[in-house]
């Protein structure tokens, strides 16, 4: 589940929030129509992004593993805090876990990103894991494409995006999460072979509301083969609430819990 929620943390916090090939194919050169709408996609995108400082939203997270064709999902909530780069913090709150049968339980668990830290809290284990993604004292932020570990698309730099994904115009793949989606947009953004992003992921097709230019659906197929899909329902921009806001600024765990950190490397 962490690889699959940092996926969504990752789109949120890069928006200011995968039918083809990466390999070593020659790019299908598009149509001046095809250039001009992705062109305008991306510079909208990137525009929405620069102006939000604060976004929640409910968000339903399903995975298909690719060995077993089995689907599960997870509801929750998705919260983002501050403005675009290094400093931006997004909390993603699980609270149900659905099985392939529909059988419903529940799954409280949170992850946050802040400050170049991935920090994940399992009440139920009462237990916290830290993992560092940045290293300290640099000022890259992580999740523009060609700097950062989670490099994603999503609110990047248009000239960025294009630099390290093959972009082109397509439609969402069939899917009862989509039912109620708005007018959109919608890309397939393929790693191109020497980004970062071509470590784990396959591709990726986004969805943005054309009202807002914000993400509200995500299809990530990994290099193994499995597929994560976020859908994300009543956005809601602005100053947060008590309770969103407290998911971004988790205090320390009570006493008793376990806290593993896990820095990077030297």
């Amino acid at each position: 589940m962490t690889m699959h929620a940092l996926a969504v943390l990752a789109l949120a916090v890069a928006c200011s929030a995968p039918p083809s090939t990466g390999g070593s194919l020659a790019e299908p050169a598009p149509t001046a129509t095809a250039s001009e709408s992705i062109e305008r996609i991306l510079d909208a995108a990137e525009a929405a992004g620069a102006r939000l400082d604060a976004m929640a939203c409910t968000v339903i997270i399903e995975k298909r593993d690719a060995l077993t064709d089995d689907v599960e999902r997870r509801r929750g909530r998705l919260v983002l805090q501050g403005s675009a780069g290094p400093s931006r913090r997004i909390a993603l709150r699980i609270d149900q876990f659905i099985d392939g049968t529909g059988r419903a339980s529940e799954d409280r668990r949170l992850f946050l990103y802040r400050d170049g830290w991935l920090i994940e809290r399992d009440d139920a284990r009462k237990q916290q894991i830290e993992r560092q993604l940045v290293a300290e004292g640099t000022s890259m932020d992580p999740l523009q494409p060609g700097e950062g570990p989670l490099a994603l698309p999503v609110g990047a730099r248009r000239s960025e995006v294009l630099a390290n994904y093959i972009v082109t115009t397509t439609t969402l793949p069939e899917s009862p999460l989509w039912k109620d989606l708005p007018p959109n947009d919608v890309l397939c953004l393929v790693p191109r072979p020497s980004s970062q992003a071509a470590r784990d992921a396959k591709q990726l097709i986004v969805a943005w509301d054309r009202a807002t230019s914000l993400p509200i659906a995500v299809v990530r197929d990994s290099t193994e083969g499995d597929r994560t899909i976020a859908r994300l329902r009543a956005v809601e921009v602005g100053p947060l609430n008590d309770a969103d806001r407290a998911l971004v600024e988790l205090p320390a765990p009570p006493q008793g819990w376990t806290v593993d950190r896990r820095p990077l490397k030297p």
